[in-house]
């Protein structure tokens, strides 16, 4: 999908706020890919006792984070980004607090641990609901238009090569725990999660709307013309696709809507691959911790391939390849039940599943900011975590 102008010469995308908000997704996805994919189910499954605890608290999770999204995200877009990047890392500190102390008491089948364990992710949605709206926004506004898929691959190879490092860390904490799933050993991982996640707030605080950006990095369709303008930039502009009802200015609407209904399916599976391969596939904490850093790094590098691929085919013509290559794999990763015990069967055709969807993050934000105006992007970036919530509610299906 083509943007519709050229970047305006001498104006670098990789401002302050940029370079700011790439370093809280570095320091973020390491603390919590030490644990949240890996540990902290059978974490939850082991305080709680069944299953439906952990839907419940991811649940929970999802919910919370939609609840404050939305508001947050007008509150971002009337009043100040900054402002609320900050009382989502208010949030953030509170959140630390409680998973602390159901760690520091955690035993199994405990009530008040479990409860600090819930307390804990609801509060987290709400800071992540806080967060990531406003401070993705204030990224787009400080990036011109036109460099915003570079920007999002970026982020999204920071994101990925730092989310691989964590369970690396907590491989190695496993190695000389036993390697077995300890109620001693996944505490040392969720501890040093936590210390690594919190780090993340100190460049969140640094981040001010002051550094955003003006007209260039409004949304494409409310763009001057670069040099008086040209008939070929209005009728950019009035065309439109499938007979008519889909025209530039609801392109955002369209991309969103596909990402709805593509995480409320993905929500059904994906908080309980690591329970699923715990139990079915008896693998063990070492293998399944290098399994998702190995997977951290595919994701990295795919995302790198597929913006260069987008170069030359189109973003949405990449994504769709991506997303059939990647339902195909989640099909038969149901289908294939007599391979459960086989990780030479399961674990690749797990790691091509989650490689191809993940990979498209950074093509489909950038479609989506590209086509969103300025004053209501913070709205429109909020919307991000009703499909976040998608993600954890499918979880109690």
């Amino acid at each position: 999908m083509a943007v519709g102008r050229e970047v305006p010469v001498g104006v670098s995308p990789w401002t302050h706020n940029v370079k700011c908000g790439m370093l809280v997704t570095c320091l973020y996805s390491m603390g919590t890919g030490l644990y949240q994919m890996t540990v902290l189910p059978s974490f939850i499954l082991l305080v709680g006792g069944n299953n439906f605890d952990v839907g419940f608290a991811e649940g929970l999770q999802g919910m919370t984070n939609l609840i404050s999204a939305l508001p947050a995200g007008y509150v971002a877009d009337k009043w100040s980004r900054k402002a609320c990047i900050r009382i989502g890392c208010c949030f953030t500190l509170l959140s630390a607090s409680c998973i602390i102390v159901a760690v520091l008491f955690a035993k199994p089948n405990a009530s008040l641990p479990f409860a600090m364990l819930c307390a804990s992710l609801g509060l987290q949605g709400i800071s992540d609901g806080i967060i990531n709206g406003p401070l993705v926004a204030l990224m787009d506004d400080s990036c011109p238009t036109g460099r915003r898929s570079d920007v999002e691959t970026a982020n999204s190879m920071v994101y990925a090569l730092s989310a691989s490092v964590g369970p690396l860390l907590g491989l190695i904490v496993f190695v000389f725990s036993g390697d077995s799933w300890t109620l001693a050993s996944m505490q040392r991982v969720i501890a040093l999660g936590i210390a690594i996640t919190l780090s993340a707030m100190i460049p969140a605080c640094y981040m001010d709307d002051r550094y955003s950006l003006g007209e260039v990095s409004e949304a494409v369709h409310l763009q001057q013309p670069l040099t008086g303008g040209s008939p070929q930039e209005g009728e950019r502009r009035k065309k439109t696709s499938c007979f008519g009802l889909i025209t530039v200015p609801r392109v955002r609407l369209v991309m969103f809507c596909i990402e709805m209904i593509l995480t409320t399916g993905a929500g059904m599976t994906v908080k309980f691959f690591p329970v699923f391969f715990k139990e079915e596939g008896h693998i063990r904490p070492v293998v399944l911790q290098g399994v998702f850093a190995s997977l951290q790094l595919l994701t990295g590098v795919n995302t790198f391939v597929n913006n260069r691929l987008a170069k030359c085919c189109g973003r949405l013509q990449v994504i769709i390849c991506c997303y059939v290559v990647g339902i195909s794999c989640t099909s038969l990763l149901g289908l294939l039940k007599s391979y459960y015990t086989i990780p030479g069967v399961m674990l690749p055709i797990f790691m091509m599943r989650c490689t191809m969807q993940w990979s498209c993050g950074a093509l489909m934000g950038s479609i989506i900011a590209d086509y969103t105006p300025k004053a209501s992007r913070g709205r429109w970036k909020a919307l991000g975590s009703v499909t976040a919530m998608s993600l954890s509610d499918g979880e109690l299906a």
